[in-house]
């Protein structure tokens, strides 16, 4: 089973892909995410059994409300800290990677701490 921060990277790229193409399959996802169509094909499977997505016409991956709710929730972690990386003069290459990672890898009281820290309330 794999934990929910990964599946929060799969249901990001959904999203993302979502907002790009009219259709989006498993191996527009591993495209994206540079994986194995095999480690798509868990989530995917983990993902309809916990109804973040259902699949549509031509094996379509559709996020479901909850899986829409979690992929803008992770989106929001992804892009404060690509915000934050770039504002520091992080390359846009190592900026995408790292703010997977960082989006994946912190918890959120971690997050909220960091956004305090860099944004206290009232500025």
């Amino acid at each position: 089973m794999l934990n929910n921060h990964t599946i929060d990277r799969y249901l990001h790229a959904i999203l993302t892909l979502q907002n790009r193409f009219p259709i989006v399959r498993a191996v527009d996802v591993a495209t994206w995410l540079e994986c194995t169509r095999p480690s798509v094909s868990v989530a995917v499977k983990q993902m309809l059994q916990e109804e973040l997505i259902s699949t549509g016409h031509h094996c379509a991956l559709l996020l479901t409300e909850d899986g829409r709710r979690r992929a803008d929730a992770f989106r929001e972690r992804y892009d404060f800290f690509h915000r934050l990386l770039i504002e520091a003069g992080v390359s846009e290459d190592i900026a995408k990677k790292e703010s997977n990672a960082l989006a994946c890898s912190l918890s959120n009281p971690s997050l909220d701490a960091i956004r305090r820290y860099f944004f206290p309330p009232g500025c």
